[in-house]
């Protein structure tokens, strides 16, 4: 299959999809595609937000934050160094965490005694990965057709978050971060890796699902303790 084909099948038959990647594992066009996509998503958002807005949203209200840490914090925020950190920031930090999650599955593997190697796990980190585009074509068209600059930065998740769709928690309270990174595209993600383990190990959906969500249950499992300690 090409790109476009696989990317079809992993969304209408996953299972034939992974078992090309296992085949014949490639890792580019997703990787690039999702990265490119998202730095382009958040350059565009702080390209038109209301920057001022935008600061006093961050810090204004959050009582967790000290006077004169507030004070700082507003006074180092400008248009430019948070398009720039943004941009910059997710051309590094996507490919690393794709590269450590690829390292999970690979040490994971190994101790469950499956066969593919590193690079077939990267690979199957890129592509289950994809559904975050969801998100980063809603989030388009959400700035696209925004008649004002004051966007919550809500936006670049494509406002499919939990805590967009259910809670509606304000920024800066307790668990807003966490269920503002928890979205559709992420539970989208997480089934296609049960499917794909499933697929490679052809051992049961009980097991394929403890290896799928064991590491999104320790890190988000951390994240609240931290979050409400």
């Amino acid at each position: 299959m090409n790109n476009v084909a696989l990317t079809v099948a992993l969304a209408t038959a996953p299972s034939s999809a992974f078992a090309e990647l296992r085949e014949r594992p490639k890792f580019w066009f997703p990787l690039l595609l999702i990265v490119v996509s998202t730095a382009a998503i958040a350059g565009w958002y702080y390209n038109v937000v209301d920057i001022d807005w935008l600061k006093d949203l961050m810090f204004g209200n959050n009582p967790n934050i000290p006077e004169a840490q507030r004070a700082a914090a507003m006074g180092f925020v400008t248009r430019t160094t948070m398009l720039w950190s943004s941009v910059v920031g997710t051309f590094i930090a996507m490919p690393i965490v794709f590269v450590v999650m690829a390292l999970y599955w690979f040490l994971a593997a190994k101790v469950t005694r499956l066969a593919p190697g590193y690079k077939h796990w990267f690979a199957f980190t890129c592509w289950t990965a994809l559904p975050l585009l969801i998100g980063n074509v809603v989030a388009a068209i959400m700035l696209l057709i925004s008649d004002s600059p004051q966007i919550n930065p809500s936006v670049m998740q494509g406002g499919l978050s939990l805590n967009e769709l259910v809670f509606n928690l304000p920024q800066g309270a307790p668990g807003q971060n966490i269920l503002g990174s928890l979205s559709i595209p992420t539970f989208l993600s997480c089934a296609l890796t049960i499917i794909g383990v499933h697929v490679w190990s052809q051992r049961s959906w009980l097991f394929s699902t403890i290896f799928a969500l064991l590491p999104v249950v320790l890190f988000y499992g951390i994240w609240s303790l931290i979050e409400f300690r």
